[in-house]
């Protein structure tokens, strides 16, 4: 994978997160504005990391793996707190989530030093 893949990558995983915000937001009732804060806000963060990250600016390299990171953990927590409370849309949005963070992350760290 070269690096302008890499970034495409990224870039798809923040319109991921945008939409899923969207989504959450539109058919949501209980957490709708944050679903909507977070989405946008972790897109924006994440597209800005990764145009960072193809500039070269070297702090950007661990925060966009840190964020991808923390946003794996924290959608995977929240997925399977969300099935035990039988929320279901929550729940596989979340999951969804989660299922694309976690390998995102991996191929992060693998370029890491690159």
């Amino acid at each position: 994978m070269n690096p302008m893949q890499l970034h495409r990558l990224v870039l798809g995983y923040a319109a991921v997160l945008l939409v899923a915000g969207l989504v959450v937001y539109g058919v949501g009732e209980r957490h709708s504005p944050i679903a909507l804060l977070g989405g946008v806000g972790g897109s924006v963060m994440v597209a800005v990391l990764s145009f960072l990250w193809r500039r070269r600016v070297l702090w950007s390299r661990p925060a966009l793996t840190t964020a991808v990171g923390i946003f794996a953990l924290s959608f995977l927590w929240r997925s399977v707190e969300a099935w035990v409370q039988t929320e279901m849309l929550a729940g596989i949005v979340l999951s969804v989530l989660a299922v694309l963070s976690l390998p995102l992350f991996v191929v992060l760290l693998r370029w890491w030093n690159r």
